[in-house]
């Protein structure tokens, strides 16, 4: 299973709550909600990037596999 930890990983750059991640990325209420309660089940290309932007990160920092 694939998990994502933008909550985690923004935490370490300052970021301290889902509207501190909106301001940070432009995305919307809803979406930074999602993230940072860890709840998604697909992620766009665009999100990802704006998401790296802001956490000034790569992708794979923000997910992690365990296998089942």
């Amino acid at each position: 299973m694939i998990s994502i930890h933008v909550k985690e990983v923004a935490e370490r750059r300052g970021i301290r709550n889902a509207y501190g991640l909106q301001l940070a990325t432009g995305l919307s209420p809803d979406v930074t909600q999602r993230l940072w309660r860890g709840e998604w089940e697909k992620i766009g290309r665009e999100t990802l990037d704006r998401l790296c932007r802001a956490l000034k990160c790569q992708p794979g920092t923000l997910f992690k596999y365990q296998a089942d």
